[in-house]
């Protein structure tokens, strides 16, 4: 033989066991032990209220919400005509030969389209603002006033995509962005 005691293999065995079942009982551990609570709030997206544009309570803002989903609802045939505005738009600009003129067309089909559903919404929400508070119609003016200058799209890198900086008076204009 190897000249080994004969009591170190089954020691060894024995060690490397343990060793085994308390890294498996640790890591099983770490997956089975459920997740700190987390604080009211967490998870919900960050929205920071305009300036000028006063604090609303939790039920202020149900009741604003409600009124902006009826115009919603209420605008599904607008919303369709958009939807199909913006197929035939993708259509002509896939099409080939590109016709710059079918181009354009479509550009202001959709833009009007936009400008139709955005009216017919906002025509709703006005219909029904009166039984909304002064602070609560505030919410709605911002919001129905449009895109805003500060938003940010969902898929707008800002560090890449900021907007270049006005040209200077006298110098050349800057180089297009990519």
């Amino acid at each position: 033989m190897s000249g080994l005691p004969n009591w170190l293999t089954p020691a060894a065995l024995g060690v490397s066991l343990l060793v085994n079942l308390a890294l498996g009982g640790y890591v099983a551990g770490q997956h089975l032990r459920p997740e700190p609570p987390k604080p009211d709030g967490a998870g919900r997206p960050v929205f920071e209220r305009p300036e000028g544009i006063p604090q609303l309570s939790r039920d202020d803002r149900r009741e604003v919400r409600a009124l902006m989903r009826r115009g919603f609802e209420a605008s599904q045939a607008e919303l369709a005509a958009r939807r199909e505005a913006e197929k035939h738009f993708a259509e002509v600009l896939a099409a080939d030969p590109f016709d710059p003129a079918a181009a354009e067309a479509a550009l202001r089909e959709l833009r009007d389209a936009d400008v139709m559903l955005r009216d017919r919404i906002g025509i709703e929400v006005l219909g029904g603002i009166t039984e909304l508070s002064a602070e609560q119609r505030a919410w709605v003016a911002w919001i129905l006033s449009g895109p805003k200058e500060n938003a940010r799209g969902k898929h707008r890198n800002n560090k890449d995509r900021d907007d270049p900086a006005p040209p200077p008076e006298d110098g050349p204009p800057p180089p297009p962005p990519r």
